[in-house]
């Protein structure tokens, strides 16, 4: 009796590599917003269209609605670490 075994990657239904990228840049973007507010204001625009693709492809993972938030917070707080740099610097 012989077994044979698969060298197939095992691939999980629902996953998105969009939603993987989204929560991904969304959490550099956070970091980034209270380090470099303009890289943050990047990675979070770029993480909440990530995201918001990935929840318009069907992906109603938690993912792509956690790097959609993370985008969001991180556009918010660059916005708001400019903002305070702006009246500290002038």
């Amino acid at each position: 009796m012989t077994t044979e075994h698969s060298t197939a990657p095992v691939t999980r239904s629902g996953q998105s590599g969009l939603a993987v990228a989204s929560l991904v840049t969304g959490i550099v973007g956070i970091v980034f917003a209270v380090l470099f507010a303009v890289i943050g204001l990047a990675l979070g625009v770029v993480s909440a269209a990530l995201g918001g693709v990935a929840r318009r492809n069907g992906v109603r993972s938690g993912q792509a609605t956690a790097g959609l938030v993370c985008g969001i917070v991180a556009i918010v707080v660059a916005v708001a670490n400019m903002v305070i740099a702006y009246n500290v610097l002038t």
